[in-house]
């Protein structure tokens, strides 16, 4: 039975991709279908998403029509997984609840490091090359 983990189950650490700062890391085993946490955040507009200071941030996920989550206000744990095109884990979210969670895709060990695939559009977005292992 997948379980939800809470913040105490990681560690934040520098992250194995050079230049990119921290990563959010395993402290023991996590199985497919994990819940690793819920995105937190400010819910933005899409009017406010896409005006200053909101649209540079490196930490804005979309979830639906007129609902983005902006993890580095208000936000948690979550928005230390970094990008990988060979992702352990994948962002879920719910147009419904207006929500976002980041679910294990495969089984992680302790001590390894968490990714999820940003997806092309970010990193057209933002105007820089990707980042990843």
């Amino acid at each position: 039975m997948p379980k939800e983990l809470k913040e105490t189950d990681f560690s934040i650490r520098n992250s194995s991709i050079p230049g990119v700062g921290l990563g959010l890391y395993a402290i023991s085993a996590i199985k497919v279908g994990d819940t690793i946490g819920k995105y937190k955040g400010m819910h933005l507009t899409d009017e406010q998403a896409n005006g200053e200071p909101y649209v540079h941030s490196r930490y804005l996920v979309w979830v639906c029509k007129d609902c983005y989550i902006d993890g580095s206000r208000g936000g948690n744990y979550t928005r230390f997984v970094n990008h990988s095109k060979t992702p352990n884990c994948e962002l879920v979210t719910s147009s419904r609840w207006k929500s976002a969670r980041i679910r294990a895709i495969k089984d992680i060990q302790a001590g390894e490091e968490l990714f999820f695939d940003y997806g092309d559009e970010y990193w057209e977005i933002i105007g820089e090359k990707v980042l990843s292992v």
